[in-house]
């Protein structure tokens, strides 16, 4: 009997899941892209969500797909959420891809993987003035080589997120399957240096590199979409 195979996306931070239209329209295979709880809004209205309720809202939309097993493919923060699902979902998971993600040990935090003194101040940071950057950081930072349509989307759909998204501890165990992990070498967000420490901590059997800024889904779609393919 035929395997029913699909890719499963998830994006980083503030976004929202048309950030893989461009990856997705060239595929052949079944693929879903997560999309986190409350896009598009404004103020806080994700102020009081938990790291559960990301995850918890992520399982419904699996729920509802009709595959038999599928490769996770994670953006950025996304992969605290993946590494949650992959463990929540380890038959059927059979590979984790992360696009210059952030992969914190079991036991730890994303707040937890950022170099010093970040990681001391980071919590006072989203505490006192909240998760959305500025216009200008979310420009320079994730949007350094996008076009300035492509920029002007991402600023005004930026979704401000929970803090526990940062600052929650994850446990989890990681299933034995393929693990690749997308180097971005132009990232001002996740410095290079830094996605190497965060491919160890995936134990990646591959570190596949690609000259993009932080967000190669939108810039780069296609060139993403093959790479994606090929593994």
């Amino acid at each position: 009997m035929a395997t029913n195979t699909g890719i499963l996306f998830i994006h980083g931070a503030g976004l929202n899941a048309s950030i893989w239209d461009d990856v997705i329209r060239e595929l052949d295979v079944p693929a879903l892209a997560i999309e986190f709880p409350n896009r598009l809004t404004d103020g806080n209205v994700n102020e009081s969500l938990k790291m559960d309720d990301y995850v918890r809202s992520a399982s419904e939309q699996i729920e509802n797909w009709t595959v038999d097993e599928f490769i996770i493919v994670a953006h950025s923060i996304g992969a605290v959420v993946g590494l949650k699902l992959a463990n929540q979902y380890a038959s059927q998971v059979k590979g984790f891809v992360a696009i210059g993600s952030i992969i914190p040990l079991s036991g730890h935090s994303f707040a937890s993987t950022l170099p010093v003194p970040m990681k001391w101040i980071l919590p006072l940071i989203l505490r006192f003035l909240g998760t959305r950057p500025p216009d200008a950081s979310i420009k320079s930072e994730l949007c350094n080589d996008l076009s300035d349509e492509q920029t002007a989307r991402i600023v005004s759909t930026f979704t401000p997120e929970a803090r526990a998204l940062y600052t929650t501890r994850i446990r989890y165990d990681l299933p034995d399957v393929r693990r690749v992990y997308i180097k971005l070498t132009n990232d001002k967000s996740v410095p290079p240096d830094l996605q190497d420490q965060m491919a160890k901590n995936l134990h990646a059997d591959e570190v596949v590199m690609m000259d993009s800024g932080h967000l190669p889904m939108v810039g780069r779609g296609r060139e993403l979409m093959e790479i994606v393919k090929g593994i």
